[in-house]
Formats: structure tokens, sequence, C-alpha cells
């Protein structure tokens, strides 16, 4: 069995192999208007406070901090 690598890209376009589309998407003003929109909606659950000299790390599974649907965001 072939093993599969750390990371799989499953999005739409490669930006790693095409550096002119990824700059097109940072730009778009769409994506600027939906990012800005959800970081201003956003609700923050804290559960247990944070820890002076401690790290923090977050990870957003399967889009359970924001998702782009087009039925939530269109």
């Amino acid at each position: 069995m072939e093993l599969l690598s750390d990371v799989v890209n499953d999005l739409d376009v490669d930006f790693s192999a095409n550096p002119a589309a990824a700059e097109s998407h940072k730009n778009d003003q769409r994506n600027i208007r939906k990012i800005r929109e959800a970081s201003e909606n956003l609700k923050i659950n804290l559960i247990h406070p944070l820890r002076e000299g401690k790290r923090l790390l977050v990870l957003d599974i399967d889009y359970s901090l924001v998702s782009y649907s087009q039925t939530i965001l269109d």
C-alpha cells in the first residue's frame, strides 16, 4: 500500500501550482467580504480561561468554526 501524504489538498484550485490564482482569490472582494462578515458575527465561547505561559492550539476540523457552504453565504 502506498503511503499517503500528511496533507491532502481538497481545494477546488491548487494554489501551490498556480500563484496567480492564489493572488486573485486572496484579493477577491467577495472573499474579503465573507471573511469580514464571518469575523464580525463570530461568537467566542470561552470554555476554560487562558493559562498564562501556555500555548493555545485551535483546529478548525471540517469547517466547524466557519462554514462557507453556498446555502449559508448566498
